[in-house]
């Protein structure tokens, strides 16, 4: 009782120091302008056109569509809000503009002009400003009034949601790392350093991100989750795995094997891409040749560090064996521009041939390894579009495969340099978080996210330092709404919905809209494959459970790209190494896969592209591609505690 006691005494000064510390980084008055054409993460909007150039001044503007919505950060308290608007016509137009529940009524005037008005506290920590005229159609567009520039002031109190996320965090993070054994002392001081790190990121600016609350919500989740797996599933050590020595007979193979996907890649290697993202790869070199990391996000750009770097590190190389930046690109720059992607092959190949060979012979290591050599949606990526997608599987597939070494820490490590190349990683977060506590426990887990921050943040760092903070946070956190289609011509479940048309996926059915529906049934098969590990934790539903998170990427969510498919390939082949059955659904996908990429891009082959989108095969590949991801689910949880072959003691 006198621990318990002295715990919720902690407990108790730790949230009122949370309460305290928001609300003098809350302190004072605070504001934040906007141009319309702000990026999209900073000024989320909906119901805007185009942006379009002023003509009579610098800047630009967007008209609305009748029903727009702007969704600023909150700075908290009463709110004064002021929006350059225009009709845009030689008439004036009704508007009225709502803030949570008060609603203001006004004409707008041709000209532009600045329109000042008040509205109380809002809870959440964006505001949802919606903007309601009349339309005229014109030019085949629907237009209401002209937007230029929004300001948000604010007298400075806390909003309640992100206090009551802090609160949240606080009992969350305190509750776990007194879980884990640490000291009253040792546990408040941490979580008194967190809250202070954040409080103190806050009050230097980073409310106008509007990021901290969500991601105060999803830690405390993480936090309660990971107690209530540790009382349902107790840490359960892997068995250990004598080492394995290479024969001359291994060595053979594998070289064998990387000269075999040398020879299928290095004739297309100087070849052009057929959609044109090597152009923008060489004109993002182009752009830090002239002034280094400080111009990695100049006019715009999606690019996550890692891949920045490589561009930085490939920058002289070009350069030094005579290759441009701009249009038409030489065949060397494409050379130069496929390297990482090569190598990533490279060292896929090995790895797979490694991870095979403790369940079998040589044979069947050279098989399973070669497969992922010469499937076409493989090489074609690396060599012919010279896309980044086989060196974003190198570390996903490494941390799945080095889950046993250095109690996971390794594998935290290798999924922080894959969300380093491309956000897409993320779809790896729920079987990582599962595995390591089903492995390694609560201390497991809480070192592996310290290791995932730490390379994040110096990683991420020079970027912030060189004022290129706003545009890795597009980067980052834009990758959703970045192409706002139900599918970007993935033949999934949202093909067989609206088939090749153009659909909005903020299309709302049964009042839930496309996009929306999609996150729901991706983040099902997530807590299905989730479950399903710490149910049976061992390597085959490890491995299983990888391949169905990735083929529910594809296969799940709107805004897909054709490609993506390709992911669930390496993870089937690790699984395959201790049931060859596995290589049914990796055929499938290779197929369906192929299929996908020659149907929707002609660049490739103009007459096979012809002739899938008059067959009935994009179809086809959809029902296939959902009934191979229900198979692997349903393995999942039917299949047997271990695989037919055993990783070799």
């Amino acid at each position: 009782m006198r621990r318990l006691a002295a715990d919720l005494l902690t407990l108790l000064l730790l949230l009122a120091a949370a309460a305290l510390g928001l609300g003098l980084a809350y302190g004072g008055p605070r504001s934040a302008a906007f141009t319309i054409d702000a990026l999209p993460v900073m000024l989320p909007t909906t119901g805007l056109h185009e942006p379009e150039p002023l003509v009579d001044r610098p800047g630009r503007f967007r008209w609305t569509d009748g029903a727009a919505s702007l969704r600023p950060p909150n700075p908290g308290g009463s709110l004064t809000l002021r929006l350059s608007l225009t009709s845009g016509l030689a008439q004036t137009t009704p508007v009225e503009v709502a803030v949570g529940a008060a609603r203001h009524t006004f004409t707008v005037l041709p000209g532009l002009r600045a329109y000042t008005f008040l509205a109380p506290a809002q809870p959440d920590e964006r505001l949802t400003l919606t903007l309601t005229s009349p339309t005229v159609e014109l030019d085949g567009r629907r237009l209401g009034v002209v937007v230029e520039r929004l300001l948000v002031a604010g007298a400075g109190a806390v909003p309640t949601s992100l206090l009551v996320a802090m609160l949240f965090a606080t009992v969350a993070a305190y509750a776990l790392l007194r879980r884990t054994g640490l000291s009253i002392l040792a546990a408040s001081s941490a979580v008194l350093t967190c809250q202070t790190t954040l409080i103190l990121w806050q009050w230097a600016g980073t409310w106008r991100y509007g990021l901290l609350g969500s991601l105060l919500t999803l830690s405390g989740l993480g936090a309660v989750g990971a107690l209530v797996s540790e009382r349902l599933w107790p840490p359960q050590p892997p068995e250990p795995v004598a080492s394995l020595s290479f024969t001359r007979r291994d060595w053979l193979a594998l070289s064998g094997l990387l000269l075999l996907a040398l020879g299928l890649c290095l004739p297309w290697l100087g070849a052009p891409d057929p959609v044109g993202d090597l152009e923008l790869s060489a004109r993002r070199m182009g752009f830090m040749r002239q002034g280094g990391l400080a111009e990695a996000f100049s006019y715009g750009g999606d690019y996550m560090p890692l891949r920045l770097y490589f561009l930085q590190f490939l920058t002289p190389l070009v350069a030094l064996l005579g290759g441009t930046y701009y249009e038409p690109l030489p065949s060397i720059t494409r050379a130069v521009l496929k390297l990482p992607s090569l190598t990533a092959l490279l060292l896929t190949v090995m790895l797979l041939f490694r991870w095979a060979r403790r369940y079998g012979g040589t044979g069947r290591a050279a098989l399973l390894a070669g497969l992922y050599a010469v499937a076409p949606p493989v090489w074609m990526n690396v060599a012919w579009w010279g896309q980044v997608d086989v060196l974003l599987a190198l570390p996903l597939v490494a941390a799945v495969a080095l889950l046993d070494k250095r109690r996971g820490q390794a594998s935290w490590l290798l999924w922080a340099v894959g969300l380093l190349i491309k956000p897409q990683a993320i779809i790896l977060a729920p079987l990582l978080y599962g595995a390591t506590l089903r492995r390694y426990g609560l201390r497991g887990l809480i070192t592996g996210a310290l290791t995932t921050l730490a390379c994040l943040v110096a990683a991420c760092a020079p970027f912030v330092l060189l004022g290129q903070g706003p545009g890795l946070y597009q980067a980052a956190a834009g990758a959703v709404g970045r192409f706002p289609h139900v599918t970007n011509r993935a033949y999934n479940l949202w093909w067989l919905v609206v088939g090749a048309r153009p659909v909005s996926d903020l299309t709302e059915w049964a009042g839930r809209s496309y996009r929306s529906l999609g996150f729901l049934l991706v983040g099902v098969a997530a807590l299905g494959v989730l479950l399903a590990f710490l149910r049976r934790p061992n390597p085959l539903t490890l491995t299983v459970g990888a391949s169905a998170l990735a083929l529910a990427f594809f296969t799940l969510p709107t805004q897909i790209h054709e490609r993506y498919a390709f992911f669930a390939l390496p993870f089937l082949l690790l699984a395959a190494a201790a049931d060859v059955r596995l290589l049914v659904p990796y055929a499938l996908i290779v197929i369906g896969s192929t299929i996908n990429i020659l149907g929707a891009i002609s660049g490739f082959a103009p007459d096979i592209q012809r002739f899938i989108k008059a067959s009935p095969l994009p179809q086809t590949v959809a029902w296939v591609s959902l009934g191979t991801l229900a198979g692997l689910l349903t393995y999942l949880w039917l299949a047997p505690q271990s695989g037919r072959w055993q990783p070799k003691r």
